[in-house]
């Protein structure tokens, strides 16, 4: 593994970084960012900070690298809480939209390997189920008519999972920050909209569990919450909003139960 080096400065790690990944370290170029997200030596948030955290999310994203992303983001939001949250918002939009365009990416290179369309490729049960070592193997020697599930496995799945991972992360990062509400409600949308696109039923329900854990933690959580300051009209907007995108959603899917 590589050592860890601690930079006295954001702009010598991204340089740094930026050598590294052009001639194709892209762990050791990893290793150099995540330093200095999570050094106590920059936990003040300046300009260059965002710059560091975007090029760890491309590089995150460009390997699949759910759980790095993650705690990358955690250290952000502990850089950005007082100073910027602003900032917190323009990097999880990124993250967003990156995951997404990798998914486009690899379901239109799959389509072109398959010559079939993406729809007919979404026959797996459980984006988070683990793949064992007999189903890779029933996956690899399988004949021809196995070779779609095969493309399937190798492009589909793991664009898929990735960008629902990245709703998730988005999600949890995001939960009991009034800052950010609306972040929060377009994130649930997209997510929404992944589970229709996609006809991930065991997804949504998992969505839904996971929005109203966020309610009810909220509640738990902090047990003062009956004293404070009412929720403003806008924030109130905002949670009915979510809320009639996941019954909307539901309808739609035909999952009644949610």
């Amino acid at each position: 593994a590589p050592l860890m080096q601690h930079f006295q400065k954001p702009e010598n790690a991204l340089r740094r970084a930026d050598e590294l990944y052009a001639v194709g370290q892209k762990e050791p170029a990893l290793v150099a960012l995540h330093d200095v997200l999570s050094s106590k030596r920059h936990r003040t948030w300046q300009p260059m900070m965002e710059e560091v955290m975007k090029r760890f999310l491309t590089i995150c994203v460009e390997m699949r690298r759910g759980k790095a992303s993650k705690d990358g983001l955690i250290q952000y939001r502990i850089i950005c809480q007082q100073m910027n949250v602003n900032s917190l918002e323009a990097v999880l939009r990124h993250f967003m939209q990156l995951a997404h365009e990798g998914a486009q990416a690899a379901l239109e290179l799959a389509e072109k390997t398959i010559s079939d369309k993406v729809a007919n490729l979404l026959d797996f049960d459980d984006l988070e189920a683990e793949e064992t070592p007999e189903s890779l193997m029933l996956a690899t020697i399988g004949g021809s008519a196995d070779s779609k599930k095969r493309t399937d496995r190798l492009l589909v799945t793991p664009a898929l999972k990735f960008l629902w991972e990245a709703y998730r992360t988005v999600l949890d990062i995001l939960r009991n920050n009034s800052k950010l509400e609306e972040l929060y409600r377009d994130t649930a949308a997209k997510a929404f909209e992944f589970c229709k696109t996609y006809k991930r039923a065991v997804e949504f329900r998992r969505l839904c569990e996971i929005l109203r854990n966020h309610i009810h933690s909220q509640t738990k959580v902090d047990p003062k919450w009956k004293d404070r300051e009412p929720p403003t009209p806008e924030a109130l907007q905002v949670h009915l909003e979510t809320r009639f995108g996941q019954l909307a959603t539901a309808v739609e899917m035909e999952l009644w139960q949610e």
